[in-house]
C-alpha cells in the first residue's frame, strides 16, 4: 500500500470515528435532559394538585364555619324562643320593655345568622364548581404526565440501544486508525469540546472558523499527509460532499492551545 493510500485510508479512519463520536456526545446528551423532561412534565401535575388540594382546603374550611353559624343559629332561636316563653312572667311596663328590647336584639342576631348562612352557602357551591373543575384537570394533567413519560421512557431506551449499536461501530473503527494518530485524535478532542476532525468550509477551519491558507487547502484536498488547523490543532480534511461538511454545533472558538502542524 502506498504512503498516500496510506493517508487517505487513515483520514478516512478518523473522519468515521469523528461522526461516530459525534453521534455517542448527542446521545448521551439527549439521554441526559430526559429526567428533566420528566421534571418539567411533572411540574404541571404538580401545580394541578396543588390548586385543587387548596380549592379542597377552601370548600373544608368554608363547610365548618358554616356548621358554626348553624349552631350559633339553633342557639339564638332557643335563646330567642325562651324569651317569648317569658312574656307571661312580665309584671311591670319596664320589664315589658326590656323584653321587647331584647326579642328586638335576638331576632336582629338570628336574621344576620341567617344572611351569613346564606352567604357561606354560596361560597360553598362556588368552592365545590371549583373543586369539580380542579377535579377534571388534575385528571387531564395525570394523563398528559403519564403519556409523556411513557414516550419519555421509550425514548430513553431508543437511546439505549442506539448507544450500544453506536459503541459496537466504535469498537470496529479503532483497531483500523494507527494508534499515534488515535493518540493524537484523543488529545485534540479532549482540547475542543469531543471537536477534533473538521472539513474546510468556505476556506475556513469548520472547528474555530478561522481562514486557512491557500496553499495548506491544496495540501488538504491532495490528502497525501494528515494536516491540522494552524490556529486551534484541528485534523483538517477537504469536504466532497454537503453532508460530510456538516460539524456539530459547539466548535471552540480561536485561542486553543497549539499545537504542531
Amino acid at each position: 500500500m502506498s504512503e498516500e493510500t496510506h493517508v487517505k485510508d487513515q483520514l478516512e479512519h478518523l473522519i468515521r470515528l469523528q461522526e461516530i463520536d459525534n453521534r455517542l456526545s448527542t446521545i448521551r446528551n439527549e439521554t441526559v435532559r430526559i429526567p428533566q423532561q420528566v421534571e418539567t412534565a411533572q411540574k404541571f401535575l404538580t401545580e394541578a394538585q396543588k390548586q385543587f388540594t387548596q380549592s379542597h382546603a377552601d370548600w373544608e374550611t368554608c363547610n365548618k364555619n358554616k356548621r358554626d353559624k348553624e349552631r350559633d343559629l339553633e342557639t339564638c332561636e332557643e335563646h330567642l324562643s325562651k324569651a317569648r316563653n317569658r312574656q307571661n312572667e312580665i309584671k311591670t311596663n319596664k320589664e315589658y320593655q326590656v323584653h321587647l328590647q331584647e326579642i328586638e336584639t335576638l331576632k336582629a342576631d338570628k336574621g344576620r345568622i341567617e344572611e351569613e348562612l346564606l352567604t357561606l352557602m354560596d361560597q360553598l357551591d362556588v368552592y365545590k364548581r371549583k373543586e369539580n373543575e380542579l377535579a377534571q384537570t388534575v385528571k387531564a394533567a395525570e394523563q398528559r404526565f403519564e403519556s409523556e413519560r411513557q414516550q419519555l421512557e421509550k425514548r430513553a431506551e431508543a437511546l439505549k440501544t442506539e448507544r450500544d449499536v453506536v459503541e459496537k461501530e466504535r469498537e470496529a473503527v479503532i483497531p483500523m486508525v494507527d494508534p499515534n494518530l488515535l493518540k493524537m485524535y484523543q488529545k485534540i478532542k479532549s482540547l475542543h469540546r469531543e471537536l477534533a476532525v473538521v472539513p474546510i468550509r468556505h476556506g475556513t477551519c469548520g472547528g474555530c472558523h478561522m481562514n486557512v491558507p491557500p496553499q495548506r487547502v491544496a495540501e488538504v484536498k491532495a490528502r497525501q499527509r494528515i494536516l491540522t488547523c494552524s490556529e486551534c490543532q484541528r485534523i483538517l480534511y477537504w469536504a466532497v460532499s454537503m453532508e460530510q461538511a456538516a460539524v456539530p454545533n459547539g466548535a471552540n472558538t480561536p485561542g486553543a492551545p497549539a499545537a504542531s502542524s
